[in-house]
């Protein structure tokens, strides 16, 4: 069966799934490990997922986002996301 245009790929449907999780880690955070003692750069952290996390769930979509809309250090929250090694910073 062909692959419809508007139908997404292997690689967009993983993207989207690590961005769903980039988002729900920072949603859930502050539910499971309390906000109090989070820094500005703890904060500016977790908004950094949720923006990067929606970002990667649009990848690859007609109009979406693309690889060159990612900054390196968008690339590094990524990875370090990816290997369990953000660090929300504490206080």
């Amino acid at each position: 069966m062909a692959q419809s245009f508007f139908e997404a790929t292997t690689e967009q449907k993983r993207m989207a799934t690590i961005g769903r999780g980039m988002m729900d880690y920072s949603e859930e955070y502050g539910k499971i490990h309390g906000l109090k003692g989070v820094t500005d750069n703890g904060l500016r952290t977790l908004n950094d997922l949720s923006h990067v996390g929606n970002a990667l769930t649009h990848y690859g979509a007609p109009f979406g986002t693309g690889r060159n809309d990612f900054s390196e250090a968008d690339m590094e929250l990524i990875s370090k996301f990816m290997q369990k090694k953000v660090d929300i910073e504490r206080k």
